[in-house]
């Protein structure tokens, strides 16, 4: 069982664990909240992996860029651009609501 968790990606093996706490929850019910536990720990596990990742990805893209080659970095900053002021316009209109 080890050596196949070794060979199977880490996306692989939480889709696996999402469809086996489904089937747990449809299957025994009356038994979720005694194992809420670990999806609570499995929830914090990825958003404390989450900005690791994302820190590994940026030093590996940035490391392997070579003098002129194209970056594509525009559309990137246009999303983000995008991206920031809907979350800002949302945040204000939800706020106006309450």
């Amino acid at each position: 069982m080890l050596h196949w968790l070794q060979r199977t990606s880490l996306v692989t093996q939480i889709v696996m664990a999402l469809i086996a706490g489904i089937a747990f929850a449809f299957l025994w019910p009356s038994a979720t909240p005694g194992v809420a536990l670990l999806g609570k720990l499995f929830i914090s596990a990825l958003k404390a992996v989450a900005p690791v990742l994302v820190l590994i990805l940026v030093m590996a893209s940035i490391s392997n860029h070579r003098p002129g080659d194209s970056t594509l970095m525009r559309p990137v900053l246009w999303l983000y651009v995008i991206g920031t002021l809907a979350a800002a316009i949302v945040g204000v209109f939800a706020s106006m609501l309450f």
